[in-house]
């Protein structure tokens, strides 16, 4: 094989001949024959030579997009923006801006970038949300924003009362929800429900008071309870509460809320701190059946739990995710209500409890035999207030205490009370259940109280991710509005953890599934005379995980993978 070679010199390019030989192991050109000047010879036209000329792309504007697309991809298919606007307008699918969509664009922020809450406007228009929800990037104004909460949730000026579609919205999200993911054939719903307090500034809002966290986070407080469904943790329905409310009073408005959801009954699960003779009579004459912890308040309970030792044997044993656990099912009545009543032993924090009681014991007695050498020269009066203060209250039932005058001075007595230490060492770690469905074993009722902890995780998420606390809003109706925005945001984020988990394999969670498509952006280009617009930033592995969840379209065909 021959081909042409072009050499130049001076002004004149040589045209010779070539070709490949091998010589001695290395590849040599060899000349054929020489052609002549480039463009003299007959035949031998000047080689031709292929100009590029490259479009001329200008970029427009970069948008976050990634993430952004796939929650309002999931926004779309529960129908919330329709559902907002349908019951505080009257309108569904809205041209331009409207209430469901400023509140849907507020939710995506508090999962994406809730720090960025106080620049909630900025952060939108540098997304592709305005061009996603039909509105213009002007549109998204704090006032805006304000004006969508007082249409949720607003108060009267002629009566003072709180006036909200925030119950009746919920309703219809859950409907719309068990539609799109019904309950297993014959399996009713079974709730987690729980209350958690919620650090706030300012003291204008009626449901901010001082509450059990202050000493801590030297804010006032409002209380949120949640119920959540155990099938796939989706929150079902929330209540906010003065910040001091006693949980115990909670229970109506539960149940009140269950019947506006048409749902069979069920089961509701809740920790020891609702839990009266009354407020199982509540749930159980509405047809619910329920599996509770029972505080340690009552007599009736104190000796039940001291009377009762849970083996701890194999037998006896409920293994759960962080601890091992002894039952046992005691056949007696609680409240006169025959359910399952189940005592369990938490053998781990039995001991914690003995060695830290022991170690107060051992040290009270050390400072009350120090204030012994010297009390006789110390007043009665002086000795008493000392002894209250070596003393915490919670520990004067284990000692006997004499303070008297004598001739010598004051003296002090004490002797540990052995029969209130014994009594105290029979309840530790000790714990009660009750359960309605007298048919459920011990294990079975452990098992289950013990699986409501993934209402703590959606506290968790509210306060960690979302970012609920502080609320720095002043009027109740907005207070209540902001709650709102935040459970709209975990509904979304429920609704893609199920969608990951349901695959079988879960490759990567939802955090980190939004962290990646964070990295996706929409660039706008101006191509000569035309516009093109392309994603970029797309990982083949999340393309993937995409595909798995059926979102795999949802930046069409522009697609620059990396």
């Amino acid at each position: 094989m021959s081909w042409i070679r072009r050499i130049k010199r001076g002004n004149q390019v040589y045209l010779y001949e070539v070709t490949s030989i091998w010589e001695d192991g290395r590849p040599k050109q060899k000349m054929i024959q020489y052609l002549g000047v480039e463009s003299d010879q007959e035949k031998v036209p000047k080689p031709k030579t292929k100009r590029m000329h490259p479009e001329r792309i200008y970029p427009l504007q970069s948008l976050v997009a990634g993430d952004v697309m796939l929650l309002w991809q999931i926004a779309e298919s529960l129908n919330i923006i329709n559902t907002i606007d349908r019951y505080v307008m009257g309108l569904e699918d809205i041209e331009g801006p409207s209430p469901g969509k400023y509140l849907l664009s507020w939710a995506i922020n508090r999962i994406l970038d809730p720090e960025s809450a106080t620049q909630l406007d900025a952060w939108v228009r540098s997304t592709v949300l305005p061009d996603i929800l039909g509105m213009e990037p002007t549109d998204f104004t704090k006032d805006a924003y304000l004006r969508s909460l007082d249409a949720i949730c607003s108060q009267s000026h002629k009566t003072g009362r709180i006036q909200s579609h925030i119950p009746t919205i919920e309703v219809e999200l859950y409907q719309r929800w068990r539609q799109l993911h019904p309950l297993p054939v014959q399996n009713p719903e079974t709730i987690a429900f729980d209350l958690t307090p919620i650090p706030t500034y300012g003291t204008e809002c009626p449901l901010i008071e001082p509450g059990s966290e202050t000493h801590e986070t030297h804010l006032n407080q409002l209380n949120l309870s949640v119920m959540t469904s155990f099938f796939d943790s989706y929150p079902i329905s929330h209540f906010v509460h003065p910040g001091s409310f006693h949980s115990i009073t909670t229970v109506p408005d539960l149940m009140i809320r269950l019947n506006d959801l048409m749902t069979a009954p069920g089961t509701i699960v809740w920790d020891r701190g609702y839990t009266s003779n009354a407020e199982i009579g509540c749930v159980e004459d509405e047809g619910w059946k329920l599996i509770c912890g029972v505080a340690k308040r009552t007599k009736e309970v104190r000796d039940l739990l001291s009377v009762t030792e849970p083996p701890v044997d194999p037998y006896h044993l409920v293994p759960t995710q962080c601890m091992h656990i002894y039952a046992q099912k005691v056949d007696t009545p609680l409240f006169g209500r025959k359910g399952s009543v189940v005592v369990y032993l938490n053998a781990e924090r039995r001991f914690r409890e003995m060695e830290a009681r022991n170690g107060i014991i051992f040290k009270i007695q050390q400072e009350l035999a120090e204030l012994q050498k010297t009390c006789s020269r110390l007043g009665r009066d002086t000795v008493i207030e000392k002894v209250d203060r070596i003393v915490p209250k919670a520990y004067r039932k284990f000692f006997r205490i004499s303070v008297d005058d004598g001739e010598k001075g004051v003296s002090l007595v004490w002797e540990v009370n052995d029969v209130a230490r014994v009594e105290a060492e029979r309840l530790d770690g000790k714990y009660l259940l009750y359960a309605s469905d007298p048919s459920l074993s011990a294990a079975d009722v452990v098992r289950i109280y013990f699986e409501k902890d993934y209402v703590e995780k959606v506290f968790r998420d509210l306060k960690t991710f979302e970012e609920v606390a502080p609320i720095r809003h002043r009027r109740e109706s907005r207070v209540l509005g902001v709650i709102f925005v935040c459970t709209l945001a975990l509904r979304l984020k429920t609704a893609l953890r199920v969608m990951l988990e349901t695959e079988g394999k879960k490759e990567m969670s939802a955090e980190e599934l939004l962290k990646k498509l964070g990295r996706v952006h929409r660039v706008d280009l101006q191509k000569d005379t035309e516009r093109e617009i392309w994603y970029t930033g797309l990982q083949k592995k999340t393309q993937a995980v995409l595909e798995r969840i059926g979102m795999r379209g949802i930046f069409g065909t522009n697609v620059r993978e990396t």
